[in-house]
């Protein structure tokens, strides 16, 4: 019964429609569709967008990754195959032929600006996310507060961030959560690496930068790997 009152209504909506454009020239339909749809229109295309990418990836890739790194809102060449990649590689010795190393630095969404509203950028971070793919994004230090909010990166107070919050406990970024359920207090989202060499040798960034690790990361000590060799490489 409510099949058949859903598709009455769609009916009747459509019926509607259809009398409103019927006098309208094809460029003026168009304009009245996006100027009335273009919210739910852009948020399907996100969506659509985001589930090809990720159907694309985990049909293709035959193997697991070691560490899958986002480089948010950067010209910089710092995906697969730069010298950022190859150092990191190099250093921590992991095997390509079992795992990936995947470098991400086609990602722009400045999420201070607009929350990432109708950005399919920040719908790919979301799906990344989401499913457990993402391990650490970057980014300036005050969009990845705004990020925080979301509850897609990790409370740096978790057990399994341990070592990392010991460590760069002194370079910590608070964000409140937007789910007060979890917490109405400032929570350590993300740690200021602004000194690294992501800013002083790579040049991702000019001034502010900073790190955050994905909700559902199961690689920790990759990303721990990640911030002991930005910290320690040097070099303009």
């Amino acid at each position: 019964m409510n099949l058949i009152r859903m598709k009455n209504r769609i009916v009747k909506w459509f019926q509607n429609e259809r009398r409103k454009t019927a006098a309208m020239t094809p460029r003026a339909k168009a304009a009245y569709v996006w100027e009335y749809y273009k919210v739910p229109i852009v948020a399907f295309v996100s969506l659509v967008l985001v589930s090809i990418y990720l159907a694309s990836h985990f049909v293709t890739a035959v193997r697991d990754h070691w560490v899958y790194i986002m480089f948010a809102d950067t010209r910089a060449e710092a995906g697969n195959g730069s010298e950022l990649w190859k150092g990191y590689v190099e250093l921590t010795g992991f095997d390509l032929s079992e795992k990936a190393v995947d470098f991400n630095s086609e990602a722009w969404f400045d999420y201070a600006k607009d929350e990432g509203r109708g950005n399919r950028y920040f719908a790919l971070f979301c799906g990344l996310t989401d499913e457990g793919v993402l391990d650490a994004v970057t980014m300036e230090a005050d969009s990845l507060e705004g990020v925080g909010r979301s509850g897609r990166l990790m409370d740096l107070r978790d057990e399994r961030c341990r070592k990392i919050y010991e460590r760069y406990k002194d370079r910590l970024i608070y964000s409140v959560p937007y789910n007060t359920e979890y917490s109405t207090d400032p929570v350590p989202i993300g740690i200021d690496i602004s000194d690294s060499a992501l800013v002083t040798k790579y040049h991702l960034y000019e001034e502010s930068c900073a790190i955050g690790i994905g909700a559902q990361s199961t690689h920790i000590e990759a990303v721990e790997q990640f911030l002991e060799y930005v910290m320690c490489t040097t070099g303009a």
